[in-house]
C-alpha cells in the first residue's frame, strides 16, 4: 500500500492545464491487452484470428469465428508497485458470413493508496482505477477486404471525494474523475493467401477532463500499420510472421534524441514489434517477439557508452552505428495450448523494462 501525503496529492489532482497538451494521458489504453499479441512483440493489427479482441483492429471481427470470448489477466508490473492489475474481457460473434460484432472491456487498478497527513495522521485508503468499454462492428466486402469501427466509453478515477474534503488546501468537492468517448477504425486487406495487411487508428476522441479540478489530458490516439505473412509449410506445422509499427499522434517528434542521423531518429520516435508464431497440429503454439519503444526507454537494445551510462537504442541504430555488445534485448515470448476450441495462452514481456519485475499475462479463450 502506498502512503500519500497531502502535499503530493496536490500535484495529482490540481495539475496545470497543460499537463496533457504535449503528451497523452490515459496511458492504460496503450497497454497490450492479451497474452498472444504480447508474446508477439505487441503486434496484431493485421491478424484476422484474434477471436474476440478488437483492440488492434476492429476489422478482424468480420473474418473471425462464429462466436468467441476471452479473458486476460496480469498482475501488472509488480516490480514497480505491488497490487496493480490489468484485465481485458472480450466477446464477439459473426451475424452472417460478412458481418461481425464485438464487445471489449478493459479494467486497470493501481493498488491501494494510504492517505496520511503531514502530521502522520492516518485517514484511510482508496483505489485508483481506469475503465474502457467498447462495442465494435466489422464488415467483409469480399476480395480480401474488411473494415471495422469501434465506439468506446472511457472512465478514469483518481481520488475519492472524502480525500479531497479532508484536505484544507483543496477548495474542491466531489470525486476527482473524468469520462469521455472515443472511436477506433481499421481496415484489413489480404492480397494473397499468405499475406494480410492492416491499418488502424485508435482512441480518437475528446480529452479527459478531471472534475472538479478542471485539469485535462489528451487521449493517446494511435496510428498503427502492420502485416502478417503465413507461408505454406507441408505437414502439421503452421508459421506466422508478424510485424507492426505504430505511434501516438499526440506527443511531439523528439528529433533531439541522441545522434545525428535523421532517418534513425525518425525511426526511434515510433514503436515497433516483430514476432514469430509456430503452431503444431492445431494444439501447441510457441511464440517469440521483439519490441522497441526508444522514446519510452522500453525494449530495444540496452547498451553502455564510454562513460558507463546505460540507455536503450533501436536495432537499426545498433546495426548501422556499431555500438558495443548489447547488455539486454527487448524480447517477448509465450506459449499456448488449444483443445476443441478452448485455449490457454501465456505471454511474457517483463524483459522490455529497465527494472526487475514480473509481467506474465494469462489468457483464457473459447471459440465456436
Amino acid at each position: 500500500m502506498r502512503r500519500l501525503w497531502f502535499a503530493a496529492l496536490l500535484a495529482v489532482v490540481l495539475p496545470a492545464s497543460s499537463i496533457g497538451s504535449e503528451y497523452p494521458g490515459a496511458v492504460f489504453l496503450m497497454v497490450f491487452p492479451d497474452a498472444r499479441t504480447t508474446a508477439l512483440g505487441g503486434c496484431g493489427v493485421a491478424l484476422d484470428d484474434l477471436d474476440a479482441n478488437a483492440y488492434y483492429n476492429p476489422a478482424c471481427l468480420a473474418t473471425g469465428p462464429r462466436a468467441a470470448a476471452s479473458w486476460t489477466h496480469v498482475n501488472w508490473l509488480s516490480g514497480l508497485y505491488p497490487g496493480m492489475s490489468y484485465d481485458h474481457v472480450g466477446a464477439a460473434c459473426r451475424l452472417s458470413g460478412k458481418m461481425g460484432l464485438g464487445l471489449n472491456v478493459t479494467y486497470v487498478q493501481t493498488g491501494l493508496t494510504e492517505v496520511v497527513t503531514e502530521r502522520g495522521e492516518y485517514l484511510g485508503r482508496y483505489r485508483t482505477w481506469d475503465l474502457a468499454s467498447g462495442v465494435s462492428a466489422a464488415y467483409s466486402f469480399g476480395h480480401g477486404l474488411a473494415a471495422g469501427l469501434s465506439a468506446k466509453f472511457i472512465y478514469s478515477f483518481l481520488v475519492p471525494a472524502w480525500v479531497v474534503r479532508r484536505n484544507p488546501l483543496m477548495p474542491l468537492y466531489g470525486d476527482v474523475d473524468a469520462a469521455t468517448w472515443a472511436l477506433d477504425a481499421g481496415v484489413q486487406y489480404q492480397p494473397f493467401n499468405s499475406l494480410r495487411l492492416g491499418v488502424s487508428i485508435a482512441n480518437v476522441g475528446y480529452k479527459l477532463q478531471y472534475m472538479p479540478s478542471g485539469s485535462d489530458c489528451r487521449l493517446p490516439s494511435l496510428l498503427r500499420l502492420g502485416l502478417v505473412v503465413k507461408p505454406r509449410i507441408p505437414g502439421p506445422v503452421q508459421i506466422a510472421l508478424v510485424g507492426d509499427i505504430w505511434r501516438d499522434l499526440v506527443s511531439p517528434m523528439e528529433w533531439w534524441l541522441e545522434g545525428g542521423d535523421s532517418t534513425i531518429m525518425f525511426w526511434e520516435n515510433m514503436e515497433h514489434g516483430i514476432g514469430l508464431e509456430c503452431k503444431v497440429a492445431d494444439v501447441a503454439t510457441v511464440r517469440l517477439g521483439y519490441f522497441e519503444d526508444i522514446v519510452g526507454q522500453r525494449g530495444g537494445l540496452l547498451v553502455e557508452d564510454t562513460n558507463h551510462n546505460r540507455h536503450r537504442i533501436s536495432l537499426l541504430r545498433y546495426v548501422f552505428q556499431h555500438h558495443n555488445r548489447a547488455l539486454d534485448i527487448g524480447l517477448c515470448w509465450g506459449v499456448g495450448l488449444e483443445y476443441r476450441g478452448l485455449k490457454l495462452d501465456v505471454g511474457v514481456d517483463e524483459s522490455i523494462y529497465d527494472f526487475a519485475t514480473r509481467n506474465v499475462r494469462f489468457q483464457l479463450s473459447a471459440r465456436l
